[in-house]
This record gives C-alpha cells, structure tokens and sequence, in this order.
C-alpha cells in the first residue's frame, strides 16, 4: 500500500475529499521543516514545488494543491497571490482589500472564479502530472456567513444562483461542487490508474 501526503496541511480537507481513497495522510511534523518557496507564476507551477519538494523529503507518493480567487475585472488578481493579496496577509485584510478594489464595479461585471490546481508525483519512478478545478462565482458587496475561509465570505457561487456566499455553508457541504473537490477528485483517478 502507497502512503499519499499533501505538503501543505490542511486538516478537514484531507477527510472531507478522500473518504475512501485509501491511505491518504498528511504528515505535518514531518515536513514541517520544509521550506516551501512558491515562487512560480502559475497554481500548477506552486501545486508542483510542493509535490516534488516534500516528496523527495519523504520518498513519498505525493498530492499537493494550489489554490486561489481570481477575478476577472481584477485582470485574474489576486490570483496566484490569493493567500498574501493584502499586505497583512490574513483573510479578513485579503478580502477587504478586493472589495475596496471593486467598490464602483456593478453587480454584472464581478464575475469571479476559483481554481485549484493538484500535483502528483511520485519521487522513485519521477512521475509527475497535475490536474485542475474551477468554480465559478461573483464578488459581492459586502462579507456574509462565518462557515468557511479566505474569500468565502464575499463569494456568491453561481451553484447557488450567486443568492448566498460561500461562508454561509459548510465547507463540507462545498466539496463535492467546489474547485478543490473537482481537482482532487481527479487526483485520486490519476493514482488509481497508477496503482
């Protein structure tokens, strides 16, 4: 049996996506003395640092994701710099500083999306391969709902006719319709097909 490790820990996210994939774990102790530099330009480009850096480090099959809310009146921002858009670098600042930023922008032209792309690598045959998810969305006016994090609550999914931001649900009620469950459910087929 392969042990799967995501790099970046993320604790209800591991369970909520992979109920019955198999072993899949995260090993935060283990890599917590990883230095993980996300330099690339790319969610693909992150996802694959991630993935090839702690798998080396464990000799590991690995899964790891990157993610992040892209807009389009925005030109894509924040992008790849979703987690540390706002100086302050916490949700809440994040959050804010896009709705500062989309203050005149009507209700019609503040289309968004999530995307999330996963890497999988194995460190002994250097397989390598990623896959991606998107959801899509509006900005709202203003922050709604506690349920969730990072741009949750100024994100109206066009699941839910844009009548409720995403911060107002569970995220595990998200999963099964959101970019990151989309992307690692297509993960867990490209380890099937290997293993």
């Amino acid at each position: 049996m392969a042990w799967i490790i995501r790099s970046i820990s993320n604790p209800w996210f591991v369970g909520a996506v992979t109920a019955g994939a198999g072993a899949l774990s995260d090993f935060p102790e283990e890599t917590k003395s990883l230095e993980l530099v996300e330099n690339a330009k790319t969610f693909e480009g992150n996802a694959l640092i991630k993935a090839i850096v702690a798998g080396d480090f464990l000799n590991m099959i690995t899964l790891a994701d990157d993610s992040g809310l892209c807009i389009k009146a925005l030109n894509g921002r924040p992008g790849v710099y979703s987690a540390r858009y706002a100086d302050k670098g916490d949700d809440k600042a994040n959050y804010e500083k896009v709705l500062i930023e989309m203050k005149d922008i009507p209700f019609v032209d503040r289309d968004c999306y999530y995307h999330c792309s996963v890497a999988v690598y194995n460190p002994e045959t250097k397989f390598v391969d990623t896959v991606e998810g998107d959801w899509e969305g509006k900005i709202g006016f203003e922050p709604k709902g506690n349920k969730s994090f990072g741009y949750a609550p100024i994100v109206l999914a066009k699941d839910f006719n844009y009548e409720k931001t995403n911060a107002e649900f569970d995220h595990t009620e998200l999963i099964n319709i959101n970019h990151r469950g989309k992307a690692f459910r297509q993960a867990i087929e490209v380890l099937n097909k290997l293993f």
